[in-house]
């Protein structure tokens, strides 16, 4: 099991996808995350891209709707969104299939099978052999 720490802040879980512009600077960096991230597609992993850091997991059973939370991509990312300024980004409450927390302490965040277990008592379940 991985697992990192998430300092105090507003963080957003969600498909890489729904977060990035359809544009040409956010379609270049979406190239850029599925060729490093796919190097090691098995592991949850902690990037910076070009100045982006989060956090990014496959996952188990690829794309669905696991607990409100949409992906497409088989990938889920964790960003910290508060400060973050990005024009090759959108981040609004209103986005479909998007978790968002805040947290005024940190917050672990561990993936075990492709599973995501948060400190604060957030569960994603990806590996339906673990759905309750």
């Amino acid at each position: 099991m991985t697992c990192y720490t998430l300092n105090p802040g507003t963080y957003a879980i969600g498909d890489p996808a729904i977060f990035v512009k359809k544009t040409k600077e956010g379609d270049a960096w979406l190239t850029l995350l599925w060729a490093t991230f796919y190097k090691d597609m098995n592991s949850f992993q902690h990037l910076d891209l070009n100045g982006v850091s989060f956090y990014i997991t496959r996952t188990a059973e690829g794309d669905y709707y696991y607990r409100g939370i949409g992906t497409d991509t088989g990938t889920l990312m964790v960003i910290k969104i508060d400060g973050f300024n990005d024009e090759r980004f959108r981040f609004t409450k209103e986005q479909h299939g998007v978790k968002y927390f805040d947290t005024e302490v940190d917050v672990s965040v561990c993936v075990d099978r492709f599973n995501l277990h948060f400190s604060n008592g957030i569960d994603v379940i990806t590996n339906s052999d673990d759905m309750i």
